[in-house]
């Protein structure tokens, strides 16, 4: 009976080994067929198509700036956190996501012809023909260059809840805080502006660039805490030569275009093509964002990953308020990316 016991164990010993390397291998082969998962967070790189647009509103006054085109080419570099999926198609995770934007056009309400049926009224002409006449007029905006410009960055860390899965399609949303900074100027069109300049300019040049940095201040471009170096120029323009420093202040900026407000300063002889490039740009409210965001969200369609790559298709911008102006940005991007995760 001994030898027996011994002649099994002996055997069980030596199959042993077998039967572990075959549930091993089971192991592996089920890992294997089993996609990655981020155990930590992933890097995305990748390439994104972006439209940006940001409507600016406040103290009477609104604008729209956008780019030219349809949108910008751009590399992109999110972080993602690991998905924590709360059931097999609910789940939420936490991104990072960052972009840059130049902008020079502006939406601009376009003027009737001369000869469109809407600039002429018939008395003799049925209320039908009236009502379709009126509607080409409403919200007729067209983008347009006005010498204007705005650049700057944005950072948004929004947590997002999603519906899907990894190995699915996602329908992603999410609010969180942003980083915004922009740099540049905007023509309100205000006509009130460029009457009260008119008139200020019948009187002599000190009195009329201190009539200018009154309605700088009215306008919210003098705010220290912002740019106390800009501030300081716009407050005392009638002083020494500050209007031609704040002309090289506006060129190293980029802020600096010729068009013909600077001519017809120039053509007077009172001011030199630096202070009458300078005054131009004083037409426009200038720029200078530096604020984080309280408000951001993100909408998004994301694809499950194909050979290493991943798109997503997503809406969404921060909201910040400065100096009595709400700047509401809107971005839109495709983006295809690998994450690399971790």
């Amino acid at each position: 009976m001994r030898y027996f016991l011994l002649i099994i164990l002996s055997t069980f010993f030596c199959a042993y080994p077998l039967f572990a390397d075959e549930a091993s291998e089971k192991e592996k082969e089920i890992a294997a067929e089993e996609p990655p998962r981020t155990k930590y967070f992933s890097i995305n790189p990748g390439v994104m198509i972006e439209s940006v647009t940001v409507d600016i509103s406040g103290r009477g006054r609104n604008a729209t700036m956008t780019q030219e085109g349809p949108g910008k080419i751009t590399w992109m570099l999110d972080l993602k956190s690991a998905d924590y999926q709360i059931t097999k198609y609910f789940g939420i995770n936490l991104l990072l996501h960052n972009s840059n934007f130049y902008l020079d056009r502006q939406f601009v309400t376009k003027l009737p012809s001369v000869d469109s049926p809407s600039s002429t009224s018939s008395s003799g002409s049925s209320s039908g023909s009236g009502s379709s006449n009126s509607n080409p007029t409403q919200s007729n905006r067209v983008k347009d260059d006005l010498d204007t410009s705005m650049e700057g960055t944005y950072s948004m860390l929004v947590p997002i809840f999603y519906v899907g899965n990894p190995d699915t399609f996602r329908l992603g949303f999410g609010l969180g805080p942003a980083t915004v900074r922009m740099r540049g100027n905007v023509d309100f069109q205000d006509p009130g502006t460029g009457i009260a300049l008119a008139l200020s300019n019948r009187g002599n040049r000190s009195e009329f660039l201190n009539n200018v940095s009154a309605i700088q201040f009215a306008s919210g471009n003098i705010n220290p805490s912002d740019d106390p170096t800009l501030s300081y120029l716009l407050a005392n323009l009638g002083s020494g030569n500050n209007l031609e420093l704040l002309g090289y202040y506006f060129a190293s900026q980029g802020l600096l275009r010729p068009d013909l407000t600077a001519a017809t300063a120039f053509s007077t002889g009172r001011y030199s093509a630096v202070e009458s490039l300078a005054l131009s740009s004083l037409f426009r409210n200038q720029v200078n964002i530096n604020s984080n965001a309280r408000f951001a969200f993100m909408f998004y369609i994301e694809t499950p990953q194909f050979a290493g790559i991943r798109g997503r298709l997503s809406f969404g911008g921060p909201i910040v308020k400065e100096n009595g102006y709400t700047y509401e940005m809107r971005t839109f991007h495709i983006a295809v990316y690998m994450p690399i995760e971790f």
